[in-house]
């Protein structure tokens, strides 16, 4: 036993590194204006791997909501495409370049982001997390009807994913629901078995089977009765 042990230890740094060990560290700001969770969300991932801190991060959260960039609309928000479009370009602003940035999701998307999976694969989004790389995840904002077993889209949102651990997320929430201090929000996860996504949006309606609904700890819209996880966006330099 004794021998078991001792080959175990080396490996826990790395196990905790994967999971929790920025989630004090990622910033978790506010969004003032109510559509601009997009660009919120992305600068809390853009400031921790810039090692940036303070005003520079209301800056850069103009910047990326431009119509330059993310095109955030203050009606509309901000959808898959300008998120994509104005990620890249602000990280090759800041970083000089990237190694990746990708997409998973049914949400309309510019096919160099794509990985060509509808259905995001929880351990591509957990594996995002690191010191080199970060994630976005847009979440879909559904009412649901259990006899016929129909998730109705309406509305999004986008978040930032900070850890993991088992089957709970920790994300930082740019809502003002959620809270307008510091929190680290742990939010259960729960795998769809059936049913169907339906909307007005490009790409539904489609299967729900195979999606992940962001159950207890999360903050719903007021018209929602669940929030699944249409897609997500992971960028690593």
């Amino acid at each position: 036993m004794k021998k078991l042990i001792s080959i175990l230890i080396p490996l826990l740094p790395y196990v905790v590194i994967g999971s929790i060990a920025y989630i004090d560290e990622i910033p978790d700001y506010t969004q003032k204006n109510s559509q601009y969770c997009a660009p919120v969300a992305a600068s809390n991932g853009l400031i921790w791997l810039s090692k940036q801190k303070g005003s520079k991060q209301e800056r850069l959260i103009k910047k990326l909501a431009s119509r330059r960039y993310m095109d955030t609309s203050d009606k509309d928000g901000t959808g898959t495409t300008g998120v994509l479009n104005g990620l890249g370009k602000v990280a090759k602003e800041l970083f000089g370049t990237y190694s990746e940035l990708e997409y998973q999701g049914w949400r309309l998307h510019p096919p160099q982001y794509s990985k060509g999976i509808s259905k995001p694969d929880i351990n591509w989004i957990k594996d995002g997390v690191s010191q080199s790389s970060m994630v976005l995840l847009n979440v879909g904002w559904y009412t649901h009807d259990a006899k016929k077993d129909v998730y109705e889209r309406v509305g999004g949102h986008w978040v930032t994913l900070v850890g993991f651990e088992g089957e709970m997320l920790v994300i930082h929430d740019p809502a003002p629901r959620a809270g307008k201090s510091f929190q680290n929000e742990e939010v259960q996860i729960k795998l769809i078995q059936e049913g169907n996504l339906e909307g007005k949006k490009s790409g539904l309606p489609t299967t729900a089977n195979g999606r992940y609904i962001l159950g207890a700890g999360m903050h719903l819209n007021s018209r929602a009765d669940v929030a699944i996880i249409d897609g997500a966006v992971r960028l690593k330099l």
